[in-house]
């Protein structure tokens, strides 16, 4: 027991030193190597592993367009049709969502760049639990299709018609067909993975841009408490004590403007990120929105049909997650919209009548700090334009929107069937 328990504490300290929350965008460089985006490596033998392992998924993808084919040509079964035609709907969702990202790719790496040194340099509770979130949800998502993976080989799902072996191999040796039939039974946990990435990027940038507005609440909180502690530590020369009070005015409202201008500068490049991902992000909830509710419309006709299976049980998992993939991004996006908004309620609450008195000597400052005060109040309540496709705002409303639209498009099938 006691080397077992050693062995555990190894592995533990092993697992802590590769991840030591030291980089919050680190997750998100392991998960663009998983979703076939991006690798970081530079070596050329890693980079020839790395397209192997490209062709590899674009070649479990093309089986199952041909599985697709043969189901509509020869099986006669309209319910393994839209099983597998659902599967197959799944499979182009992810592949052009990994393409959108690499085509985009540069926007999200110039996003990293700029929430980098934010992020890393200040480690924040709401940085640290955001950090942890993310690591949660794909290690959630991970053990789901690993559940699911081993569920289709216990219960024998791989042996079912869209997992076996096609007519033209079947004279292959033994080696060579269980070869096959790992290969395409993989597929499931494979694509599942690049799946889970996917949202670990998104989820990523999301929670880096909800992190950065809490520290800029924050920020506005304790302005003038930092404002203070900065008159304490500035040396004062010797003087009548008017002389000393008006120097001591000066240096506060100098150092003030400093604290909002440094806040203004934050806020402003966190809205000029949302803008650089903005036309990644309108894009991939367009594909996400309106790829789902064909999928899941299909995936739930399946079940309809076929009746409770193992196999269904997959398929209703892999539904669960992207549900649950579309509400999270919802609710996301309303909490950064909210948080935004935070910042200015933060500002509008502050002690300003009693610290920000309108003195003669400063009235410049008092100008220049009242102007970026409501420049900044104006702009925090305006939403940051995270939209799906340019034509409605991302929100837990146009969740409940996509609920009914699938309940729509289930009720046609099911009709056409009829």
């Amino acid at each position: 027991m006691e080397s077992i328990r050693l062995f555990v504490n190894q592995v533990k300290s092993k697992l802590a030193s590769l991840d030591d929350e030291s980089d919050y965008f680190r997750q998100m460089e392991w998960a663009m190597v998983v979703a076939g985006i991006r690798l970081p490596s530079q070596n050329s033998t890693y980079q020839r592993l790395f397209n192997c392992y490209r062709i590899l998924m674009l070649l479990q993808f093309s089986i199952w367009v041909d599985r697709v084919y043969v189901a509509y040509t020869e099986w006669n079964s309209p319910g393994e049709l839209i099983g597998v035609v659902a599967f197959c709907l799944a499979l182009v969702m992810i592949l052009s969502r990994v393409v959108l990202m690499r085509v985009y790719l540069k926007d999200l790496l110039k996003v990293r760049d700029g929430l980098e040194n934010r992020l890393n340099n200040h480690h924040s509770e709401g940085r640290v639990r955001s950090y942890r979130l993310i690591r949660r949800f794909f290690m959630v998502l991970e053990w789901i299709y690993l559940f699911d993976q081993i569920i289709l080989y216990a219960f024998g799902i791989n042996e079912e018609r869209q997992y076996s072996v096609p007519d033209n191999l079947r004279r292959l040796s033994k080696r060579s067909k269980l070869g096959f039939d790992i290969f395409i039974c993989s597929n499931h946990f494979v694509f599942s993975s690049v799946y889970a990435s996917i949202l670990t990027i998104m989820n990523t940038v999301f929670m880096g841009f909800s992190t950065e507005l809490e520290n800029i609440v924050s920020e506005c909180n304790g302005i003038f408490e930092r404002a203070r502690q900065q008159v304490t530590v500035i040396p004062l020369y010797e003087g009548s004590s008017e002389h000393t009070e008006m120097r001591e005015n000066l240096v506060f409202w100098s150092t003030l403007k400093n604290e909002i201008s440094l806040i203004a500068e934050r806020h402003s490049e966190l809205i000029e990120h949302v803008a650089t991902v903005r036309n990644l992000l309108k894009v991939s909830f367009l594909l996400i929105f309106y790829t789902e509710i064909v999928f899941i419309g299909c995936a739930l006709f399946y079940v309809k049909l076929i009746g409770i299976t193992m196999n269904t049980v997959i398929v209703v998992s892999y539904v669960a997650s992207i549900l649950l993939e579309c509400y999270w991004f919802c609710r996301l996006t309303d909490n950064i919209n909210g948080t935004n908004r935070a910042i200015g309620f933060a500002l509008y609450n502050l002690d300003w009548p009693i610290q920000l008195c309108d003195l003669p000597n400063s009235r410049k400052q008092y100008l220049e700090i009242r102007a970026s005060l409501l420049v900044m109040m104006t702009r925090s309540q305006q939403n940051l334009g995270i939209t799906c496709g340019g034509m409605f705002e991302m929100s837990a409303q146009a969740f409940d929107e996509l609920m009914k639209m699938i309940y729509s498009c289930l009720m046609f099938l099911l009709s056409v069937t009829t």
